[in-house]
């Protein structure tokens, strides 16, 4: 009796291993066949969020203009609004020299294009930010197209699975004329959204690929590039339409990846593949990126033909010095550095932020100017533990890593605070 109370009881707990092996079998077959079906709609462009239709404003001359977007820490709804210049009159003057305003509004554009993720996802009341954005700033012609299919968690998990290195994007155009002059352009702005979901896994792809690119001596972040690659292609099929004898001006901004993104986009324009693409035949390009991290180990990088691409940095962020300079890496064109702990009249500085700051986000600013001081010791500790970006990805280079992070007081959250979009504009509100 004893024992076959003992057999039903082994054939008991067979009969539960044997089940949960079949649900698992199932659960994994369902979810394949749910990528397989997300796959097959992405192919037939099926199933996902269209872009609304909206009224475009005409304005004459300079103006300032109220836009509107979600933001994460703020007070109520993560629902903001900025104060913005514009004036189509910039892209008629030096494309070489810094445009407070034009940065301003371009750090806040970035945040923007951060935002237009929520309307792209299935069942969302969020507005469609961009659009409305662009719309408001006299742009007839604005596709987010990109943001289909990259906005749903389902897609984010198909990227991790396919190895995909993409970036959602803005891409707005329209005829700006001179007051002045009369002379006429087609401006182009494209806005490349930050860090995404898996996307994230694209940041660790450094090293570049001369067959990716097709470039020789190419050095420049391979999962950047490959994310840029799509956004040329797309311009230059755009270019092509227009014609050769139409002047085209290109304005290029971006926050975090999608600043590193929007640096090497300008780079190609300025001619960074050797006048190869359509793109290199513009009359003029701008670039205003925003906590953009080293993006090539390029030995030309700091070259003048990059000097109007502006990379706005905050020195209590951590992500502008990565992949280290001791490295060999950097970024094209100028780096503007926002004010940081110890510079003349800093204190001023920082209660002018911090007064921006509580205006749009109805919170105070977490942001600590110490991690300036932080940030720099972090990456000199990090500079003597690792001597490459190879290095640092083995396993010894993670402990290196957290060595480092615990040895200066890092703290994460207050990191991230210093790198967040809305710290970078209250601080370029507050320079303006």
């Amino acid at each position: 009796m004893l024992r076959r109370r003992r057999d039903r009881k082994r054939r008991g707990v067979l009969l539960a291993l044997l089940v949960a092996v079949a649900l698992a079998d199932s659960a994994t077959l369902a979810g394949a066949a749910v990528l397989h079906a997300r796959r097959l709609e992405r192919v037939s462009g099926t199933n996902a969020v269209t872009a609304p239709d909206v009224v475009v404003e005409k304005r004459e001359g300079p103006y300032e203009t109220e836009l509107e977007y979600a933001a994460l820490f703020s007070a109520d709804g993560h629902r903001v609004a900025s104060d913005v210049s514009w004036d189509d009159e910039w892209f008629f003057g030096d494309a070489h020299a810094y445009n407070a305003e034009l940065a301003h509004t371009c750090a806040v554009l970035s945040a923007v294009a951060n935002a237009e993720s929520a309307y792209y996802q299935q069942g969302s009341t969020s507005p469609a930010y961009a659009e409305h954005a662009f719309a408001q700033l006299g742009f007839d012609d604005v596709c987010t197209a990109s943001y289909r299919y990259r906005s749903e968690v389902l897609d984010e998990v198909l990227g991790v699975i396919d190895g995909t290195d993409v970036a959602a994007y803005t891409l707005a155009t329209k005829r700006v004329v001179s007051r002045e002059t009369g002379a006429e352009k087609i401006l182009t702005v494209v806005v490349v959204r930050g860090s995404y979901g898996s996307e994230w896994l694209s940041n660790i792809k450094i090293e570049g690929d001369p067959e990716v690119s097709g470039i020789a001596d190419d050095a420049d972040h391979l999962g950047f590039t490959l994310a840029a690659n799509e956004i040329v292609a797309d311009l230059e099929a755009r270019a092509d339409e227009l014609g050769p004898d139409v002047e085209r001006t290109y304005l290029f901004c971006g926050h975090s990846r999608g600043g590193a993104i929007a640096n090497l986009l300008a780079s190609y324009v300025d001619g960074a593949a050797g006048g190869s693409h359509v793109l290199a035949t513009a009359e003029d390009v701008r670039a205003y990126t925003f906590a953009t991290p080293n993006s090539t180990s390029s030995n030309d990088a700091r070259s003048s033909r990059y000097d109007n691409i502006f990379n706005v940095l905050n020195p209590s962020d951590l992500v502008p010095q990565l992949p280290l300079s001791d490295w060999g890496y950097e970024r094209y064109g100028r780096d503007v550095w926002l004010p940081g702990g110890g510079d003349e009249g800093f204190d001023d500085m920082l209660e002018k932020m911090r007064a921006s700051y509580l205006k749009t986000m109805g919170t105070e600013c977490p942001a600590d100017p110490a991690d300036r001081e932080r940030a720099a010791a972090f990456v000199a500790a990090l500079g003597a533990r690792v001597g490459s970006f190879d290095e640092l990805v083995s396993p010894a280079g993670l402990y290196d890593i957290a060595a480092a992070a615990v040895g200066t007081g890092i703290d994460v959250g207050s990191l991230l605070a210093s790198h967040y979009p809305n710290t970078y504009i209250a601080w370029l509100d507050a320079l303006r």
